[in-house]
Parts: structure tokens; C-alpha cells; sequence
């Protein structure tokens, strides 16, 4: 198929699988395995938080009126008259005149409305009884008020948030041991073809599995649960039985090969079957990865990523991917496009396509650059190894180093 008309430009492709894709239903899971999975409704503190008025440093707990005119100059002498620990619950009273020796994150005393730093002080008696005080306090100092970060009723974190570190404590400060999320995708991935072996020694016309491995782990780098299917003899009746027990098992399935639109190939035929028909099978308008196929087996999609080791990198980055975060409602199913400015030539002639190509990129002050890894062919997956990036190179008749073109960074 050499026509050009014939090609699915990318964007279509990708709508095209995209409004296909029906976000899991929400689950409740522990705290401690919601790293990165997307809320499902929005959050409301049921407290405040802090909880209680507190310290945000060591020091002393005092009046500032009783601090008035203090410096290094005209120290001011106060009595220390308790001392109140983290994790403590008393209230001790103290007079005018008197300060509370007080830790980081202690409960302020009801009579104080300031903190004065440890680093403000010096010791006025050799057994601590007494300090000078050696600046003027203002009411407020390094005090944290109850609800000063989140307040009761307040709503904290919205529905459709990816849950970073910082939300994860928020939730933890918060008491929540359960969090109503998108589930964390189960992603199958099956190699297919009678030619493939895992390891050991390979005779003629036989070849070492390089797409499963390599996908399973960019399924895993992607915050998904990879299933490892492994590989199905070109035998009909066994590769009906590995798709229908690979929907009953995943959310997803991933394969690679005999994906071409004039392969006669059995997956093909299988999955053509096994969907009723609702495969589609397409050539998109890039290089790599040009023979795409996606649809639904069971009710569970299924991607037909190409047989060659980048071009099925390259199509997990394009498609794949972005349709399993869908899966589970992540709010921003695509890697960014960043603008990187070229370290070199690009050379290509206009074929219609949009193409990706093995690259390097680095940040020197604070711009992003870019250059090519040698070796473009779309089996060597030694040089996909040493790329960071793939730069997006449109249609067109080349460009030249220090113009700017964008890129995908390969791990964000």
C-alpha cells in the first residue's frame, strides 16, 4: 500500500482508539497502593488540619508583650517555667514575665500567641532557668493555627487527580486508610509466531522473543500491572484459546505482528474472528510503526502493535499507552510535546509522514537540545536502548541544527 491517501494520519488513529477506550469503574483501595491511580471522587477534610495550634519551631513559648524592647543590645531575662514535648497534651499555665520551653510540632500553650526561636535566646542561668530573650516577638510567630493547611468541610483534592507523593500525604494526614480511585490497569502481553523462543540456543529460521520483554517492561514503567502471556505457536485453535483467556484475565492485551494490512496471518484471521469484526486495521501516516490494529475482544481492547522491535516501542508510546491511562481515567493520557533546539541536520524528503526519530536529549542552561542516535532502521533496537527521546519530525524536506522541533521524552 504505497498511496499516501491511503495512510490514517496520526491524530485520526489516535481519536479513533482513544473514544473507544471506557474508563475502568472506580474501586476502593488502601492508601498504600494508590501511588499514581486517579481519584474517583473529590475528597472533603472531615478535620482540621493541623488539628491543633502548634509550634513550627523549637523555642519558647511566650507573651509578645512581654518581649517588648528586646535585642542583643537590651536583652529582655524571662523565667522558664515548663517544657512542652511533641506528642504532649498538657496545658501549662505560666505568668507574666515567664516563658514554656517548647518542640517542633508541640501543642502551643492556650496563654501564649508567640514563638520566640531558640536561636533568639540565650541561657541567662547555668541550669536553664532563666533566658534572655534577644529580639521583640510579634503575636503569631511560628505558630501553625488549627486548620491553617486544610480546614473541616474543606475540599482538599478533586476527582480526576493523579495521586502524586504530596496527595498521598494529604490523605494520610487526613486518617483516610481506603481511597475511592481508578484501578491500576491489568495489561496482557502476547507474542505470536512459531519462529520464537524465549532463551537458549536458536536454530535456523528461529529468532529470541525481544518485543514481549521489552513491552512488558515499558508496561510496567508505565505504572501498569503487565501480564505475561508469553508465546503462542502460530496454531488457531491455541491463539483463540490465549486471546479469549487474555480478556478474561486484563483490562488490556498488547501484541505485536502480523498487524500489515496484507499479512495473511493467523492472529490476524483469529482476531478478526474473536472481535466480531470490530478490529480495525490501519496504516498510519508515520515511520515507524506505520501498521497499526485495534478493537475489542470480549469486551476488552486489544492493540496490534507491528512486529519490528522500535516500530513496537514506538506504537506503544503512540497508542497503547495513552489509551491505558484512559482506561483508568488519568487526566492527561499523553506524554507532553516539548519544543528541543537541534544539535543536528535532519535530512528526509516529504513522504506524507510524520517521522519519530532515536534521540538524545540533554538540558544545558536551561535549554532543552537534541541529537540524533545513528542507526534510524527500525529493527535496531540497540540504538531505541541509548535514546532518551523521540523527536517528532513533520512532514517536510528536512531542517537544520538550531532550528527547534519537538520531543518526547522517553522517560517522564
Amino acid at each position: 500500500m504505497s498511496s499516501n491517501e491511503s495512510l490514517t494520519p496520526l491524530d485520526v488513529a489516535q481519536s479513533f482508539v482513544l473514544d473507544r477506550i471506557k474508563p475502568l469503574k472506580p474501586i476502593a483501595l488502601p492508601l498504600s497502593e494508590c501511588s499514581g491511580l486517579v481519584l474517583a471522587n473529590d475528597i472533603e477534610s472531615h478535620e482540621n488540619i493541623p488539628p491543633f495550634r502548634n509550634t513550627a519551631s523549637d523555642g519558647f513559648a511566650v507573651r509578645a508583650k512581654d518581649t517588648l524592647g528586646a535585642s542583643k543590645e537590651h536583652p529582655v531575662r524571662l523565667r522558664v517555667t515548663a517544657t512542652v514535648a511533641a506528642g504532649d497534651s498538657t496545658d501549662p499555665e505560666f505568668d507574666s514575665g515567664s516563658v514554656i520551653r517548647i518542640m517542633t510540632g508541640a501543642p502551643v500553650p492556650t496563654y501564649a500567641d508567640s514563638i520566640i526561636m531558640v536561636e533568639d535566646t540565650i541561657s541567662a542561668d547555668p541550669d536553664g532557668s532563666s533566658i534572655h530573650v534577644l529580639k521583640e516577638a510579634a503575636v503569631g510567630d511560628s505558630i501553625r493555627e488549627a486548620g491553617s493547611d486544610v480546614r473541616m468541610g474543606e475540599s482538599v483534592l478533586s476527582a480526576g487527580t493523579a495521586l502524586n507523593p504530596a496527595a498521598i500525604g494529604v490523605l494520610a494526614s487526613l486518617g483516610y486508610r481506603k481511597v475511592p480511585v481508578f484501578p491500576r490497569p491489568k495489561v496482557g502481553v502476547i507474542s505470536t509466531g512459531s519462529e520464537l523462543v524465549d532463551t537458549g540456543d536458536i536454530g535456523i529460521g528461529m529468532i529470541r522473543d525481544s518485543n514481549r520483554p521489552a513491552l512488558i517492561d515499558a508496561v510496567k514503567q508505565s505504572g501498569f500491572d503487565a501480564v505475561d502471556l508469553g508465546i503462542v505457536a502460530d496454531d488457531a485453535r491455541l491463539l483463540e484459546d490465549a486471546f479469549k483467556r487474555a480478556a478474561t484475565l486484563c483490562d488490556a492485551i498488547i501484541t505485536s505482528g502480523g498487524v500489515s494490512v496484507g499479512d495473511f496471518d493467523l492472529t490476524k484471521q483469529v482476531l478478526a474472528r474473536l472481535s466480531n469484526g470490530d478490529m480495525k486495521w490501519m496504516q498510519v501516516a508515520i515511520k515507524p510503526a506505520k501498521p497499526f490494529a485495534f478493537g475489542n475482544v470480549a469486551g476488552t481492547p486489544l492493540f496490534g502493535l507491528p512486529g519490528n522491535p522500535v516500530s513496537a516501542l514506538v506504537s506503544y508510546e503512540l497508542f497503547a499507552r495513552p489509551a491505558i491511562r484512559k482506561l483508568m481515567s488519568h487526566p492527561t493520557p499523553f506524554k507532553r510535546l516539548l519544543n528541543a533546539t537541534l544539535l543536528d541536520n535532519v535530512v528526509r524528503r516529504r513522504d506524507g509522514k510524520v517521522h519519530f526519530l532515536r534521540a538524545q536529549c540533554q538540558s544545558l542552561n536551561g535549554e532543552l537540545q537534541v541529537s540524533l542516535k545513528v542507526g534510524q532502521m527500525s529493527h535496531m533496537l540497540s540504538r531505541m536502548a541509548s535514546a532518551n527521546a523521540l523527536l517528532v519530525v513533520p512532514d517536510g524536506d528536512g531542517y537544520e541544527a538550531g532550528e527547534k522541533l519537538p520531543v518526547i521524552l522517553l522517560d517522564e
